[in-house]
């Protein structure tokens, strides 16, 4: 599995939606029916979900499913990782790391041309960007583009899912949950080997991991890896999108966006 199309795709699982409650679990749609039928990519910072279309357009949606577009239609059509890190966007284009601040406009390169050629994914925490590349080397990156190597070459070889969260990044190798702090630089094993195995994805918000198994069931699971399932089993089965923000899981089926507070 590659852990870029993870990232970027989420998983191709749906959701069978609508204001009925399932098992204490009440979904609601957000804006216009169809509204996100191009979206390609979507990420969570400031209280806004930020997304991108097919021919490259960025734009921002409040709570309320309210949105804008932010830039020139067309501008982020070259970019392959969309990440969210204090309030700005940050994108992978053609190898090259960018920023871009909505609120103020600004939008800049980061660091030296083609130096993330070989990223597979990358995540905000504290701060810094976290990647991961092709041979499994995780790197810290500072806002001004200066990057160091976290750990030994190719420690996260089996890494197919990459989240941060509670100044850990959290990574599913080989079904297996672990955690890794980025103040000791030590990592661990969380909950039970190969309770992820089913895993297809995962986001992370509020002290709690959401996933969703390749049946479509969706679980949450807290800091100590203990998990429950969330709604009906095979509850997700088409929905091509996951993001969560504020206590809030967002998910888009059939171009349409929907939550549910966690």
């Amino acid at each position: 599995m590659k852990l870029k199309n993870v990232l970027i795709f989420a998983f191709v699982c749906a959701v069978f939606l609508s204001s009925v409650s399932l098992n204490a679990q009440r979904w609601e749609q957000v804006g216009n029916k169809g509204d996100w039928a191009n979206t390609v990519d979507i990420v969570a910072t400031g209280g806004f979900l930020y997304s991108i279309e097919k021919d490259g357009t960025l734009f921002q949606t409040d709570r309320n499913g309210n949105y804008k577009q932010i830039g020139e239609k067309g501008l982020f059509d070259n970019a392959d990782l969309l990440v969210a890190l204090d309030n700005d966007v940050w994108t992978l284009e053609d190898g090259s790391l960018y920023q871009n601040s909505p609120s103020k406009g600004v939008w800049r390169q980061v660091g030296k041309p083609g130096d993330w050629k070989n990223t597979e994914g990358m995540v905000g925490l504290n701060g810094k960007l976290y990647s991961i590349e092709t041979d499994g080397t995780l790197y810290e990156t500072s806002k001004d583009g200066t990057w160091r190597q976290i750990g030994n070459e190719g420690e996260f070889t089996h890494a197919v899912m990459l989240e941060a969260m509670d100044d850990h990044l959290w990574t599913v190798e080989k079904g297996t949950l672990f955690k890794s702090n980025m103040k000791t630089l030590r990592w661990q094993q969380v909950g039970n080997a190969g309770d992820w195995e089913e895993t297809v994805a995962m986001v992370a918000d509020g002290g709690f991991l959401w996933s969703v198994e390749a049946d479509g069931t969706l679980f949450k699971t807290d800091k100590n890896g203990n998990y429950q399932q969330v709604g009906e089993k095979g509850l997700l089965s088409a929905v091509t999108h996951i993001v969560a923000m504020n206590n809030t899981l967002y998910v888009v089926e059939n171009g349409t966006l929907y939550r549910t507070k966690g």
